[in-house]
């Protein structure tokens, strides 16, 4: 194995660079993955184009260190090459999926099962060198093995936006024999319509995408709306909820208008779960949430030893359905023209896109395991 590696390196806004650098060594209680497939998320987006807001570029994270440029990369698969001190040998020759994030395990919010919450919390491929490369070091507690389970490196690497929706159920408390809406299709909404269905709630899906209102269905939603932005949205939505009474919305745009039609078409007592990150504070009217005694939700990221194992099995049994939500593998080399860049000026895309850091072509996505065991 050789000593260095290509990767993609974040150096700032807009400036991301093809370099080769030293490959890294797993630390204690870590394993080395060969990287096999790594997913882009709305965050490296808006890191690309707006940034750093994530990346410790200027000053050292808190809890890794890092400092400087970085290679980002936190949804991903890999084959383990080698283990740290303290690591049992039986990885190696594993395929994994790995969440990305990292927790003290000591402090208060860790103690109440709340590690997406810790004051020390951090994430490979934010806070300290990801899966943009050839090869990333992660802890072993991170990932599980999903060879025996017949999953593929690509199939895996949707593992952690998966286990990101499963939170975002989490959240909003019971939904089995519920209707519930889900504003917003795209790369945590799909996968949240699907966590939803299998958890048996009544689902709703808004977008303005047809091929995605498409995709909701095939994921499990009962209804789907195409929603325009203007007035007559609300009106269509409560067609498709019909008679039923919705419990729950899932707010995925990270859009004002699409926080203001949550609270417009909630009910008395609904839940909202606020999914989507707003760029800009959005005003709104807490007089009538208080009267109405509506309850609004954050979320974040998820919490590894609950959410991370469900949304491995969800992956698994929605195996047959991934090709829908991320049919190409791109290589890394495409990072930014075909991938940053594009979703950075709106440009409707897959709804998740993966990367192969060894791939000189795109190719479809490998499903299924073959006979002779091949990822």
């Amino acid at each position: 194995m050789t000593r260095h590696m290509h990767a993609a390196v974040y150096h700032g806004k807009r400036d991301i660079r093809f370099e080769d650098v030293p490959r890294p060594r797993p630390g204690p209680g870590e394993l080395l993955l060969e990287v096999g497939a790594v997913g882009v998320c709305g965050s490296d987006v808006a890191e690309w184009a707006h940034g750093p807001h994530l990346h410790p570029i200027d000053a050292p994270h808190p809890a890794t260190g890092h400092v400087g440029p970085i290679t980002p990369g936190h949804e991903f698969s890999g084959t383990v090459v080698a283990v740290g001190e303290a690591v049992d040998e039986s990885w190696l020759g594993r395929r994994v999926a790995s969440c990305g994030s990292v927790a003290c395990g000591r402090c208060a919010a860790c103690g109440r099962g709340q590690s997406n919450q810790c004051m020390q919390y951090a994430g490979v491929g934010l806070h300290r060198a990801g899966a943009l490369a050839e090869y990333v070091a992660t802890p072993a507690e991170n990932c599980l093995a999903v060879d025996e389970i017949r999953l593929t490196l690509d199939e895996a690497a949707l593992c952690q936006p998966m286990s990101i929706a499963v939170h975002n159920v989490s959240r909003a408390g019971e939904v089995a024999g519920q209707t519930v809406l889900v504003q917003g299709v795209g790369g945590i909404g799909a996968f949240l319509v699907f966590a939803l269905a299998q958890s048996g709630a009544d689902v709703v899906a808004t977008d303005m995408d047809p091929d995605r209102l498409t995709l909701a269905g095939r994921l499990g939603a009962r209804a789907t709306v195409l929603v325009t932005g203007g007035a007559g949205d609300q009106h269509h939505v409560r067609e498709a909820v019909g008679d039923a009474e919705l419990r729950v919305v899932f707010e995925v745009s990270g859009s004002r208008s699409g926080v203001l039609s949550a609270l417009g078409i909630s009910p008395r007592g609904c839940r909202i779960v606020l999914v989507g990150i707003q760029q800009a504070p959005v005003e709104i009217d807490l007089a009538a949430v208080t009267l109405e005694e509506k309850i609004l939700i954050g979320t974040n990221a998820l919490v590894r030893e609950i959410d991370f194992p469900r949304a491995v099995e969800l992956v698994a049994r929605g195996r047959g359905l991934w090709h829908l939500v991320a049919p190409r593998v791109e290589p890394m080399t495409d990072l930014v023209d075909k991938v940053l860049r594009p979703m950075s000026e709106g440009q409707r895309l897959a709804v998740k896109t993966l990367l192969d850091p060894r791939a000189t072509i795109s190719r479809p996505l490998r499903t299924g395991v073959a006979e002779s065991g091949a990822p």
